[in-house]
């Protein structure tokens, strides 16, 4: 008589590798489609390269194999899945977005400085007029860089030098933003689950 477990198991294993290869493929298919998405949104490879994949279970086939995907930013991935009205909190009553003219932050991460940050760094303070639109902007007095890019403390050497100051817009001030969905990942998802299915079907020549 053979061996009836290893008949049976021959080819379960088969079975097996084929459903995890293809697990394994549409997994890494899907998520770079959704960071295709992300990037094409306009949102940056930054938050795209923040999603990442795995299978499951690591490091061997699997008859019931599982494909996860999930993002280290999440709360900013849902928004733009979703759609999201932001609100100041703590207290604030304004939210205060940052312009291309606020510097970035020395450093690993290099964000934008903060609202006290920028006073700091200036050595000024902020005047508030409003906008066209309603808004608030927050301006500061600065003189230009030398090299034309970025500005400089408007201190008394450089204004000896004959370098005028200038009000520049560094934060516009809102009371609520509103982020319109941007991102459709279930789509994406979906069409993930059917790459695997005609995978698997292939491999195992059905």
């Amino acid at each position: 008589m053979p061996d009836i477990d290893k008949a049976f198991d021959a080819p379960l294993d088969d079975v097996a590798e084929a459903l995890t290869t293809s697990m394994r493929e549409a997994t890494i298919e899907t998520k770079q489609a959704w960071r295709n998405q992300i990037t094409a949104a306009g949102l940056g490879g930054r938050l795209a390269n923040t999603i990442r994949s795995e299978v499951y279970p690591k490091g061997r086939n699997a008859l019931n194999p599982a494909g996860y995907l999930y993002t280290k930013a999440p709360k900013i991935i849902a928004a733009f899945a979703t759609g999201a009205t932001i609100r100041p909190v703590n207290g604030a009553k304004y939210l205060w977005i940052p312009t291309k003219n606020v510097p970035r932050k020395p450093g690993r991460g290099r964000g934008r400085m903060s609202p006290e940050e920028v006073e700091l760094h200036f050595n000024a303070e902020f005047r508030i007029v409003k906008g066209d639109a309603g808004e608030l902007l927050a301006l500061l007095p600065v003189v230009g860089a030398r090299s034309g890019r970025g500005h400089r403390q408007a201190t008394k050497g450089r204004l000896a030098q004959g370098r005028k100051t200038k009000d520049v817009l560094m934060f516009t001030l809102r009371r609520t933003v509103r982020l319109r969905k941007r991102l459709d990942l279930q789509e994406l998802a979906d069409l993930g689950g059917n790459s695997f299915a005609l995978g698997a079907a292939a491999r195992l020549g059905r």
